[in-house]
């Protein structure tokens, strides 16, 4: 069983990173994507925006999927959509058919964290669940490493056209290899579940502790996602090729933050602290670190300005990997994707209006450092959240008749 659950995890962090790799593509090509539609900064941010809202959207409807078909079967379809749906984007010939396809996307893709998040519940016990959460997380930068040199290799030989159609590829391959190989435990087959509703899930106090959480964090990640290929562009003029190898190295460090935060949560069990101090510890540390990326914007030469955005990923992605950690260790695996699909319902909506749509409006007005400050200190908000309103991190139980919560923890 310790063989196949790591087997499962590799899985996992390979179908991020292809997940990752389809929602790069529109970020790192924007500069060739821009000059080949000619769109400006407003319609690439109601490009990303629409984006976003299908992947809000879509955790909504998928993470309820997950939790009523299981992890298997739910996870081989939305993978498969997304990857018909990326090669469909090679095929387009308008501003407008390619945003079509991006909503198709973002909807389809929505599922892969809530998915992971639940396999991994399913597989893993407590002390190791944050490791793991961060080695699947981490799949988001390895795609950023791989992702932006493959892809401007591809567009210089190829055109921008090929780049998503050996993204699709890669994907069928993947639900090729996780229909023949993945199956649910036998303790969670065998365990009786109750699927959440909507209205069920939000009468727990921690519910509604991830949701606000991410609310407050989403929109900064996205925001670098969108906006930092533009950012080097245009402020630091930066050609393709030094992108190609900045975005790469800022991706890394935020990979290493989200395995090294769910090895230092998992540290902190063994050696005796509880979930609670052990889990908020660690994202207090990630809230602090955060701010750093503000430097990388006020100034200095471009390799500086690299550096500061490579720490801020690094703790990003640390405080990601503990906040999808964090509802495994209150709710059973059976309301996992309802619970983590009502977060990114919120956490995408959130970044719809924060990360995308405002932002093409408001860096011709105010640029881009106003907006990296004031999305920097939601981490610290989402810290005091988390700490009030999943109190002592006790596992619930799930009754058949729910009630509206009374104590603690409910």
């Amino acid at each position: 069983m310790s063989g196949m659950r790591w087997a499962v995890l590799s899985m996992l962090l390979a179908v991020t990173s292809i997940n990752y790799l389809d929602r790069l593509l529109l970020s790192v090509l924007a500069p060739v994507l821009r000059d080949y539609f000619h769109f400006n900064e407003s319609l690439y941010g109601n490009i990303s925006g629409a984006f976003q809202i299908a992947y809000a959207v879509g955790f909504l409807v998928l993470g309820r999927m997950l939790d009523r078909f299981g992890t298997k079967t739910g996870l081989a379809i939305a993978a498969t959509v997304w990857s018909l749906v990326s090669a469909m984007h090679a095929t387009v010939t308008s501003a407008t058919q390619f945003a079509g396809w991006r909503v198709a996307l973002g909807f389809s893709e929505s599922a892969n964290f809530p998915a992971c998040s639940k396999a991994v519940a399913e597989w893993f016990p407590v002390e190791e669940r944050a490791l793991a959460t961060g080695i699947f997380n981490a799949g988001t930068n390895l795609a950023s490493v791989v992702g932006p040199p493959m892809f401007v290799a591809l567009t210089a030989a190829f055109g921008w056209r090929a780049c998503f159609v050996v993204v699709s590829m890669l994907g069928l391959v993947w639900v090729a290899a996780w229909i023949r190989f993945y199956s649910t435990p036998a303790s969670e087959v065998e365990r009786r579940t109750i699927v959440l509703t909507f209205r069920d899930a939000l009468r727990y106090r921690q519910t509604r502790g991830y949701v606000l959480g991410k609310v407050l964090v989403d929109p900064a990640w996205f925001f670098l996602l969108f906006w930092l290929p533009l950012y080097f562009r245009d402020i630091r003029k930066m050609e393709m090729t030094s992108i190609g190898w900045a975005l790469p190295l800022i991706y890394f460090a935020g990979g290493t933050g989200s395995v090294t935060a769910g090895w230092f949560s998992g540290f902190l069990l063994r050696l005796g602290w509880n979930k609670r101090r052990a889990r908020l510890t660690t994202l207090l540390i990630c809230a602090v670190i955060v701010p750093s990326a503000i430097f990388g914007a006020i100034g200095g030469s471009n390799i500086h300005a690299v550096l500061m955005f490579s720490i801020a990923a690094a703790a990003h992605q640390a405080f990601s990997s503990i906040a999808y950690t964090i509802p495994g260790d209150v709710f059973p695996s059976s309301a996992i994707g309802t619970v983590l699909g009502l977060g990114g319902f919120a956490g995408a909506m959130s970044s719809v209006i924060f990360s995308a749509v405002l932002p093409g409006y408001l860096i011709p007005l105010f640029g881009y450092t106003s907006l990296i400050f004031a999305l920097s200190f939601g981490y610290l908000a989402a810290v005091l959240v988390t700490a009030w309103l999943f109190g002592s991190f006790e596992p619930i139980s799930l009754a058949d008749e729910l009630v509206p919560f009374t104590s603690s923890t409910h």
